[in-house]
């Protein structure tokens, strides 16, 4: 993977989290900045989707607020009752 801009931060781990991304970086054959960048990308994806997921489960929760609010507002109603009469009055 290419980048057009590249910066380079410094930044602390902890030697046995070090030990762990060099030993890693043996076996995939990858420098520690891939390793880096690929863990980072990871975690940003990870965070986007759950933030999605998040906005998703609030948008059904206020659907489901609006159902019953409609719901209060009406009363009962049988839908089941309704769409068999609608159907016979189709025949």
């Amino acid at each position: 993977m290419r980048y057009d801009q590249v910066a380079k931060i410094n930044i602390s781990i902890p030697q046995e989290i070090l030990d762990d991304i060099d030993k890693l970086s043996r076996e995939e054959n990858k420098t520690r900045s891939e390793l880096l960048r690929l863990a980072f990308k990871t975690y940003l994806e990870v965070l986007k989707e759950k933030r999605e997921e998040k906005k998703k489960q609030k948008r059904i929760e206020n659907a489901i607020q609006i159902q019953d609010n409609i719901r209060n507002e009406l009363g009962h109603i049988d839908l089941i009752q309704d769409l068999r009469k609608w159907r016979d009055g189709r025949k």
